[in-house]
């Protein structure tokens, strides 16, 4: 009788099991984490290719991409950054985001959002 006595029910709402609303937040923030971190490193990448292009060929086509890679590298950043630190601006925090960042980019980080 013990097995039975561990059986909990779980509570239905419109046949799918109930979540509370901190597991809901708690799980679109891992999931724009996630997706956050995939920007950045994709960003990272096609920016990095293109500052080499540019730096081999200096094309005036190359330029416009270079820039526009670099825009989206930034908006990348910016919205990591607002994740990781949230309202925090201290000089730890931005020095722990940084620290962060640049183990991703090197490729020390697994894409964790609860990392």
């Amino acid at each position: 009788m013990e097995m039975l006595d561990e059986i909990r029910e779980v509570r239905m709402v419109n046949g799918k099991p109930y979540v509370t609303d901190e597991q809901t937040v708690a799980d679109m923030d891992a999931e724009e984490a996630k997706a956050a971190v995939t920007d950045l490193l994709r960003s990272w990448r096609q920016f990095r290719e293109i500052d080499m292009s540019v730096a081999a060929t200096s094309g005036a086509q190359l330029g416009i991409e270079w820039w526009r890679c670099l825009q989206y590298l930034a908006l990348a950043d910016s919205r990591l950054k607002e994740i990781f630190i949230g309202g925090d601006r201290s000089p730890r925090s931005i020095r722990l985001f940084h620290q962060y960042k640049l183990r991703l980019i090197e490729g020390g980080l697994r894409l964790r959002a609860d990392a």
